[in-house]
């Protein structure tokens, strides 16, 4: 991307539209560092074997052909027309069939086909783009494959961009579709097993797809992947990519041994960060897992914080649109109105450094804040993410008080893991890591939670929000929601923003670990250990 750094002033061009993004306060890319240490080499796409195979077999098969053919320097151009249309095939079958997960390029319209029905297969033609829609993509199973930060099966040639050698657990997987895929001898040596440009019908597509679907998993694909996601003698040790991603998965199969019944992703999800089993009753863990429990605790509360700062951004822009408050203070003010500090659980405390110490006092480790909120002594931070969203799908104005409760939460969380410094200071200063946080709300001592409030928008919402959009801005398109004017705050948009939470890998790591054989999965797609 090229940057144009202005030399003088200027106007920015006039708005045509309302900002799209979902990192408005700079926080997401913390979390997500946060996410590819605890679940490294996959994405939230990643959610099928098979085309990790199909990848695989796309290189392998190439060199194959290339050999058998004497041709010994291929291009670029021949390798990518090569991939392209075993990937236009795949994605083709994926969009005629009643697909539910992710598959690439499914989206794309077909070209006009010939007389005979005949489709042309290049991205070009269905108007593919290689940097997005491609299985090999930086979005997709690009660098999910390779050795340096993913699943090892693909290595960059050097100085040959756009190739790769397949290798080790990689060979197996694609030797293994490549068997699957030759049970239609007529379909594979028309279409899959030759270097000559070619054409297809929709039926092709339609019967490759019967034999190559993400659901027509085979045992040696099921084994090799087993191998490659995770070892049971890597758990515990998280110096390498397999081990950090071993012991999360055991992790989460320790909280499936102590369920009743098949749990969804949500309820692993909570029961990996409090040790706490379906019907209530908290377990212990392992030693070997203990670190990366507190490792996916402190993701956890910094998916609170970020949620509970957004949500602020967007009930300040609410504020603006629907009820014409400008001022800091007049909205400070608004927030007094439906504050109830002992309806919060505060004993009536009326200073932000009292409510603070009152929940400093529950826990002074991670174990200590487990058992806190376990024993109902402290929020629960997963409930207070679902009403937290709940109330922001509703528009609901007390959606502030939540907010500021998971703000207070996230800073008792804080102290209470202070052993953890390195997690809590993953961000800096510039994404507000959670240390930071601490120590900003610490300092302020003895005052209101209104002014405590109004201190947040300030300090680390709206400052944040401008900040963050000088930063990213590129010389063109500007990311500002909020501006100061005489009058006060402006809204630069049309309606208030609707943050989510990021999604974890956790849902990814878990199919893909049923697919493996590692854990099962229902037919409601709840998880149980095997």
């Amino acid at each position: 991307m090229t940057i144009y750094s202005p030399d003088q002033p200027f106007f920015l061009p006039p708005r045509t539209a309302d900002n799209n993004g979902v990192d408005f306060l700079g926080l997401r890319q913390t979390n997500l560092d946060m996410m590819a240490e605890m679940i490294p080499s996959i994405n939230n796409v990643t959610g099928y074997i098979r085309p990790f195979s199909l990848v695989c077999w796309v290189f392998w098969k190439f060199y194959d052909l290339c050999s058998t053919a004497g041709f010994g320097d291929p291009s670029s151009k021949d390798i990518d027309r090569f991939r392209e249309r075993i990937e236009v095939l795949f994605s083709w079958g994926a969009s005629m069939s009643q697909n539910g997960g992710r598959i690439p390029g499914t989206g794309a319209v077909p070209p006009t086909a010939s007389s005979d029905g005949q489709y042309p297969l290049t991205f070009k033609d269905w108007k593919r783009i290689q940097s997005s829609t491609s299985l090999i993509a930086a979005l997709w199973y690009g660098p999910a494959s390779k050795i340096a930060t993913g699943l090892g099966f693909l290595m960059p040639l050097r100085g040959k961009a756009g190739f790769f050698r397949v290798t080790g657990l990689g060979i197996r997987l694609a030797e293994a579709l490549d068997a699957q895929l030759r049970s239609d001898k007529e379909l594979y040596s028309r279409l899959l097993a030759t270097l000559a440009p070619v054409t297809a019908s929709k039926k092709d597509a339609a019967s490759l797809w019967k034999i190559w679907a993400p659901d027509q998993l085979l045992e040696a694909e099921r084994v090799a992947f087993h191998s490659a996601l995770f070892s049971k003698k890597e758990i515990g040790d998280r110096s390498g990519l397999l081990g950090r991603r071993s012991t999360t998965l055991a992790l989460a199969m320790h909280h499936m041994r102590h369920c009743t019944a098949p749990a969804y992703v949500a309820d692993i999800r909570q029961g990996m960060a409090l040790s706490i089993g379906q019907g209530g009753a908290p377990y212990t863990i392992p030693e070997t897992l203990v670190s990366t429990r507190n490792s996916w605790l402190t993701l956890q509360m910094r998916q609170l914080q970020r949620l509970s700062m957004e949500c602020l951004l967007s009930w300040c822009e609410d504020r603006i649109l629907a009820d014409r408050i400008k001022e800091t203070y007049a909205m400070a003010a608004r927030f007094k109105e439906g504050w109830d500090s002992a309806e919060s659980g505060f004993d009536g405390l009326t200073k932000v450094n009292d409510m603070i110490a009152q929940l400093d006092e529950q826990a002074d480790s991670i174990g200590g804040f487990v058992a806190a909120v376990n024993g109902k002594r402290l929020q629960n931070p997963f409930n207070l993410i679902a009403t937290i969203q709940q109330l922001l799908r509703a528009r609901d104005p007390s959606v502030a008080h939540y907010a500021f409760l998971g703000i207070l939460l996230c800073v008792a969380y804080a102290g209470a893991a202070a052993n953890e410094a390195s997690s809590l200071r993953l961000g800096g200063a510039p994404r507000l890591a959670l240390d930071i946080v601490r120590r900003r709300m610490i300092g302020l001592g003895a005052v209101s939670a209104r002014e405590a409030f109004q201190y947040i928008l300030e300090a680390m919402i709206i400052s944040q929000h401008f900040a963050t959009a000088v930063n990213r801005f590129d010389g063109r398109k500007q990311r500002l929601r909020l501006t100061i004017e005489e009058t006060g705050l402006e809204a630069l948009i049309r309606k208030p923003w609707e943050p989510t939470v990021t999604e974890d890998r956790l849902p990814t790591l878990l199919s893909l670990a049923a697919q493996a054989g590692i854990v099962s999965r229902n037919e409601e797609n709840a998880f149980a250990a095997v």
